[in-house]
């Protein structure tokens, strides 16, 4: 299995470094909806790049239906990790503040009292990247808990650095990550052994995100649980075949398991509804 087959930093040469400029002349007064992220939050897609069909666009066209005004400022980058959001290092973007965390933030402050929400979603290239044997398949554990007291402390400063800009009263939600690896289950010699392995370790990454993000007061959409990757146990019938639902829901919602763009851990557009989805139900109470 090729290292190209996991990473979410994705298989393609970025055509241009994103390089932000400006903010827009003003919003209506719904304001702004803020996203920032890896490679999930511009909608990375293989073969296609970044479109407008992930979950940050999707979960803006759904908030539309009750803030009709609402604009969409988007900060990604395909690869980001905690380490390159924060000072640039590593990072696939340009940014005229030298980071997207800083882009991020000046955006935040330059329109202060104009921000209705912010989402983010950053950390699993920082578990890909570090603890994945692409030779073997093993998303080494030991190696992610190693891992994570960093990672966490990233993610802590990030929302921190959010909060700081935006205030006490506009919501922040970071989510949870679905575990690709599952799909190996059905792919490679041993697959179910590494499946097994991957989440182990995926568990242990997701739970540190939540307390990293609750800790920090951002609120959390947990779409490992809508992805429901914990759940070996629920069997369902797929291709003539009895496999978990954590399994089958990774297949169906990814492009891991297909035949076309095998091994490749984007979430396809049903799988970013499904994100979307998830966002929503979490912020609706708390936009009320």
């Amino acid at each position: 299995m090729r290292k190209q087959a996991f990473r979410l930093i994705a298989m393609v040469v970025v055509l241009a470094s994103l390089s932000l400029g400006a903010p827009p002349a003003g919003a209506g007064t719904d304001g702004f909806y803020v996203s920032l992220g890896d490679s999930l939050s511009v909608g990375f897609q293989p073969n296609r790049g970044e479109t407008e069909k992930g979950y940050v666009d999707e979960l803006w066209r759904r908030v539309l239906d009750t803030m009709p005004t609402l604009q969409l400022q988007k900060f990604g980058c395909v690869g980001e990790t905690t380490t390159s959001m924060v000072d640039g290092t590593g990072s696939l973007c340009t940014y005229d503040a030298g980071s997207q965390l800083a882009e991020a933030v000046a955006f935040l402050e330059a329109n202060a009292g104009q921000i209705s929400f912010v989402t983010i979603d950053i950390g699993a290239n920082d578990v890909v990247d570090g603890c994945m044997d692409f030779d073997t398949g093993v998303l080494d554990r030991t190696c992610v808990e190693e891992l994570l007291p960093d990672l966490s402390a990233r993610v802590t400063s990030i929302v921190d650095a959010l909060r700081a800009a935006v205030g006490p009263d506009v919501p922040v939600v970071g989510m949870t990550y679905y575990d690709p690896f599952l799909g190996l289950w059905g792919l490679v010699p041993g697959g179910k052994v590494l499946a097994r392995t991957a989440q182990r370790a995926w568990r242990t990454f997701d739970a540190a995100l939540t307390e990293a993000y609750v800790g920090a007061g951002a609120a959390v959409a947990d779409v490992a649980a809508t992805f429901r990757t914990d759940d070996f146990e629920t069997k369902v019938v797929v291709d003539g075949r009895r496999v978990p639902i954590n399994v089958a829901l990774t297949c169906r919602w990814t492009w891991f398991c297909s035949k076309v763009y095998e091994g490749d851990p984007h979430a396809n557009t049903i799988g970013y509804r499904k994100i979307a989805r998830t966002f929503h139900q979490v912020l609706t109470p708390l936009l009320v």
